[in-house]
């Protein structure tokens, strides 16, 4: 079969391009003809690695030197021609929030859109009707989590919706042995991710004064805001911030938890990787996402959305009673089969073959 996924930039950093990177590969392993089409990037290597097999096309570089709308005039045609000449079985399209481009330039093709955030969630003025054309002209609509499939059924009017869950995007054959005090969590330093409440949060436990210390990988705009706040509470002895860093892994395996405070989510890839190196959870219970990954009181805790003295207290419950970390760390490892990638690949071949 001939897949072609259609995504916005190849070399961003983010979970879209993460889980883009891991399907096309799987894909092409099981004997699939896998093309991928980024809009932008043509000067840059993939930030994740690619496998040699997915044929990669992109339509400008880093910056794109057209004006709207010229700009997206032209990828539409070259996609067409893109299209014409690969002659795909099915197209998917990575994010619905650039309908206006993908839906024209597809016309004639099976399509699946595959929705990466949750639909509460509008990234442009544009956001809300790019989606409800996604609904109506492809033929799924791929959603992360169940409520945003429903959602897509009552708000946008999609007839045909389904949940995929994103798989484990890393190597997690060799677990967290679980033996530092360390706390971690990953993501850029913006709004979404609220790390703002976690540093909070932080300032308010029993176990960082037992020699606990929180980790905060990422980069963003908030980062003086963030180093402003560790420096106004007293907490650089116990709070680190590093930079992006390709080699997740590590960091899953020098800790022994790890902590979730964003506004939103989609499906957080971070969940799913922390779950399957073994590392208990504590998350707001936010929309959408942690619910779908954080079994609680069995893989780790939930917390009240945005409520940041709950959170303080299920961080030191974890961190303070070394048995119950053991027992989420057993029941994780359990627990994470379901979001393996065979599990998942399974899924989307059987959604291609019904197409």
């Amino acid at each position: 079969m001939k897949i072609v996924f259609s995504i916005k930039a190849l070399n961003h950093s983010g979970g879209t391009e993460r889980v883009t990177a891991i399907l096309s590969k799987e894909l092409v392993e099981r004997g699939h003809e896998v093309h991928v089409i980024s809009f932008v990037g043509g000067d840059k290597e993939p930030f994740f690695e690619m496998d040699s097999r997915v044929t990669l096309h992109y339509l400008a570089p880093t910056k794109d030197r057209y004006p709207f709308p010229v700009r997206d005039i032209r990828r539409i045609v070259l996609m067409r021609k893109l299209y014409k000449q690969i002659a795909p079985d099915v197209i998917l399209i990575v994010d619905a929030g650039r309908s206006f481009v993908n839906i024209p330039a597809a016309k004639g093709y099976k399509v699946i859109t595959w929705e990466h955030f949750n639909v509460g969630v509008n990234w442009h003025l544009s956001h809300r009707l790019s989606r409800k054309i996604a609904a109506k002209f492809s033929d799924l609509i791929v959603t992360l989590t169940t409520p945003d499939a429903v959602a897509y059924k009552t708000q946008f009017g999609a007839k045909n919706t389904l949940c995929i869950y994103n798989p484990v995007t890393i190597d997690a054959t060799e677990p967290s042995p679980m033996d530092k005090k360390t706390c971690v969590a990953i993501g850029r330093y913006a709004y979404q991710k609220n790390f703002i409440d976690l540093i909070r949060a932080w300032n308010l436990t029993q176990a960082r004064k037992e020699g606990w210390t929180l980790r905060i990988i990422g980069a963003g705009e908030q980062k003086s805001m963030l180093e402003a706040e560790i420096a106004k509470l007293g907490l650089k002895a116990s709070i680190e911030l590093l930079p992006l860093q390709k080699d997740v892994v590590a960091q899953y395996k020098d800790a022994s938890l790890y902590a979730m405070s964003s506004h939103f989510e989609g499906l957080p890839l971070v969940l799913i990787e922390a779950m399957a190196m073994g590392l208990p959870i504590v998350s707001y219970d936010c929309p959408t996402g942690p619910a779908d990954v954080v079994l609680h009181e069995k893989t780790g805790l939930l917390v009240p959305h945005l409520q940041v003295e709950a959170l303080a207290q299920a961080l030191d419950k974890v961190m303070l009673n070394p048995d119950l970390r053991a027992q989420f760390h057993a029941e994780s490892l359990k627990e994470v089969e379901k979001f393996s990638v065979k599990s998942i690949v399974d899924c989307w071949e059987k959604v291609f073959e019904t197409l």
